[in-house]
């Protein structure tokens, strides 16, 4: 029979997939009316506001100490600032069932990086094997094809770029961030994240594109309370729970959720080259993750 701490992991981890597989399309609407570092930095900016808030009055004695407070600070430009910067520019031009199955890499490079910097997830000959099939996927999905043109590189470079840098901090998460209080090892990084986008805005958004309506407040609010601080709350927690690969993993169920959604919703394509794709992707998260186990922590 199953435990009460194990089902309560994987209805976090389900959790967290689902609300983070309706992101990309949030994005994709939001940017009618909001250029992309300002959607970003008000995305982080109420995230960050809202959730000190929280850490100051919830776990004010669990606050970590100054030269705790700098490294995950740091991390948090790497783990959300960097990669919603590259993930928001590159939504503009390409969909958003696209950039879901793009960043499905994240597992791909994960395992690499878990590989070379914990000793208790070792690379395997199947996790191996399921990275490079993660990026046969993004051949299919934009290499050349007959009669259609293929999306610009940049944006497919962007997105990868931001699953490679996320792999990264997941994976020192999972290495030194067992000891901190979840609720602030969040908090910093979406801080640190708010900052690191709001200097990015006013470097290169000198003339901002803000249409305050309905949809942009609901975007925000939704990306920022729901989204940000429901999941990376989530995420640190699983982070302490089971192995890395295993949490990356939700990814690939983020991606079809936001594929089917982008049809549905915003008339998206879905041919075959998007199914096979999006495919070659999910099983390659499958394979990384293969005989990954549940190894339960400190509560936090």
């Amino acid at each position: 029979m199953i435990s009460t701490a194990r089902l309560l992991t994987y209805l976090v981890w389900l959790g967290t997939t689902i609300l983070w597989g309706t992101t990309w399309v949030v994005i994709r609407i939001g940017l009618r009316d909001l250029s992309p570092l300002a959607f970003a930095a008000a995305r982080t900016t109420l995230a960050a506001l809202v959730i000190f808030l929280i850490a100051h009055f919830l776990a004010r004695a669990d606050r970590p100490q100054s030269h705790e407070i700098r490294f995950w600070m740091l991390i948090g430009v790497l783990q959300l600032g960097l990669p919603y910067a590259l993930i928001f520019w590159a939504e503009q031009s390409i969909s958003a069932g696209l950039t879901a199955t793009l960043f499905a890499t994240f597992p791909a490079f994960t395992v690499v990086i878990a590989h070379l910097l914990l000793d208790d997830e070792p690379m395997s000959w199947i996790k191996m094997g399921g990275a490079m099939l993660a990026f046969c996927g993004v051949a299919v999905l934009v290499g050349p094809d007959r009669g259609t043109n293929p999306p610009s590189i940049w944006p497919v470079l962007a997105v990868m770029t931001a699953a490679a840098s996320g792999a990264f901090a997941a994976v020192v998460v999972r290495r030194h961030g067992r000891e901190t209080s979840t609720l602030w090892l969040t908090t910093l990084q979406i801080s640190s994240a708010a900052l690191f986008l709001i200097l990015l805005m006013a470097l290169l958004e000198p003339q901002i594109q803000v249409h305050v309506t309905p949809r942009a407040i609901w975007s925000v609010v939704y990306l920022g309370i729901v989204v940000t601080i429901g999941c990376y709350l989530g995420v640190f927690w699983l982070l302490k729970r089971m192995d890395v690969t295993l949490v990356s993993m939700s990814v690939g169920g983020e991606a079809v959720i936001s594929v089917f959604l982008g049809a549905s919703l915003l008339g998206e394509s879905l041919g075959i080259r998007a199914i096979v794709g999006l495919a070659l992707v999910v099983l390659s998260v499958v394979l990384v993750s293969f005989r990954n186990k549940l190894s339960f922590g400190p509560s936090a």
